[in-house]
């Protein structure tokens, strides 16, 4: 199978997974209202940053070792499993200290519910380590597979305890636990073959792994900053209630459709350029920048223009003053295609170090607009945050790749009749 099919089989697969999502998330909106969906909103974000900083970069190392320095799949899985079972157990413990010390923060929670969060952060860590062994392989099928139970999982518990009443924040937050827990069993069953309990742990190659590990995790961690922070600062700007989150929150979602086929591809193309070099990694690069964006320019217009009816119509009335979100948000997930490309390009050339700088200038310009427009335009403010940040890694990354690679940014904007037959052709026919 082609990169480009398995490229078009991993989008369709997150094709399936956004009206499963949407559909989670119209429940537990309709369920939990703006001010319960916040406090969601708030324990789902921080178990993503505290799994993306504790698990060092090792995922998206090993797709480095696996494919450009060809270590062994068994000795990678192994070795990883080992270092997740360890940095899951510290992670669990560190976030229900948090949790339980900081109630003014994160609000009122039973212990169970903040256990049962910190298992979930802690199973996220180890699907998000182990799952770059599939992506490795570009075992496109298997990674859809895992993404659709997680999916599945959310939908089927939310919508159970939505219909007997019991769904409350805190089971919301069991509940998002419980799908992570699905997602790491099947990710298990996949990797058994290559698992070799009886193995030794091998510290050196852990040492490699790390050593490369800690520049990708700084880029992991920068880019999950730079998605979380303005959600951490409302909290933080504007804390008397969660009602701000949770409109926020569902207006990124709205806007996520923009952005969701180039993120889902995206691990791939890194995967592919691994092991690619010269011109024909710069021009599958433009050919990647063209098809993303044509994609995200059609669906930020949809979004633009419809998405104060699709606030209305998935999350109700309630939900609809997140539309002042909107505008400046649409525009802003534009910028992901095009820096998707540079990230993956740069990280497949082992050139982490570099993103880490772009993204190290886009947290400061987010932060800082953050701070400045969140207590006089509110949610606005933090859309016109996340619009000012985009804008700088798009541009900035471009200008990199154009001088490292020869990337010619005006063949990197307009969908040509070439690209147009290599997705007709991948879809028809297997290469």
């Amino acid at each position: 199978m082609s990169l480009l099919r398995k490229g078009m089989l991993v989008s369709g697969g997150q094709v399936l997974n956004i009206p499963l999502g949407m559909a989670a998330g119209i429940i537990f909106s309709r369920a939990l209202g703006p001010d319960g969906m916040g406090q969601y909103e708030l324990f789902r974000t921080t178990a993503t940053l505290a799994a993306t900083i504790v698990a060092l970069g090792l995922g998206p190392a090993n797709i480095f070792f696996l494919n450009n320095r060809q270590i062994e799949p068994e000795r990678v899985a192994t070795n990883t499993l080992t270092v997740g079972t360890v940095l899951g157990g510290l992670l669990a413990a560190g976030l229900s200290a948090a949790v339980l010390s900081l109630p003014g923060y994160f609000g009122a929670v039973s212990v169970w519910v903040v256990l049962g969060f910190a298992l979930g952060a802690a199973l996220l860590l180890n699907v998000n380590i182990l799952r770059t062994i599939l992506t490795a392989q570009l075992a496109a099928r298997r990674m859809v597979a895992i993404d659709l139970v997680r999916a599945l999982t959310l939908l089927i518990g939310g919508g159970g305890l939505a219909l007997l009443g019991w769904l409350s924040p805190g089971a919301a937050i069991v509940v998002l636990s419980l799908s992570g827990a699905a997602a790491f069993g099947l990710l298990l069953a996949y990797l058994a073959p290559l698992i070799q309990i009886r193995r030794p742990f091998e510290w050196r190659l852990l040492r490699q792994v790390v050593s490369y590990g800690l520049q990708l995790a700084a880029l992991n961690l920068l880019q999950v900053l730079s998605a979380s922070i303005t959600v951490l600062l409302l909290r933080y700007l504007r804390q008397e209630q969660f009602a701000e989150i949770g409109l926020y929150t569902r207006a990124v979602a709205v806007c996520s459709l923009v952005s969701v086929v180039p993120v889902a591809i995206g691990p791939l193309l890194y995967a592919k350029w691994s092991g690619v070099r010269g011109t024909e990694r710069t021009r599958q690069a433009e050919m990647a920048a063209r098809l993303n964006l044509s994609y995200g320019i059609v669906m930020c217009a949809l979004v633009a223009l419809l998405g104060k009816y699709i606030l209305w119509l998935m999350y109700g009335n309630e939900f609809i003053p997140a539309t002042a979100a909107l505008l400046p948000l649409a525009p802003a997930l534009l910028f992901i295609p095009l820096f998707e490309v540079c990230n993956n390009l740069l990280a497949g050339d082992g050139r982490a170090a570099t993103t880490v700088c772009v993204l190290a200038g886009t947290l400061v310009v987010v932060a800082v607009v953050t701070v400045l427009t969140v207590p006089t335009l509110g949610i606005r403010g933090a859309a016109l945050a996340v619009l000012a940040g985009n804008a700088f890694t798009a541009l900035t990354s471009l200008a990199i790749c154009r001088k490292l690679y020869g990337l010619r940014v005006g063949h990197c904007l307009a969908v040509r009749p070439s690209d147009l037959r290599a997705v007709r052709e991948a879809l028809v026919r297997r290469t």
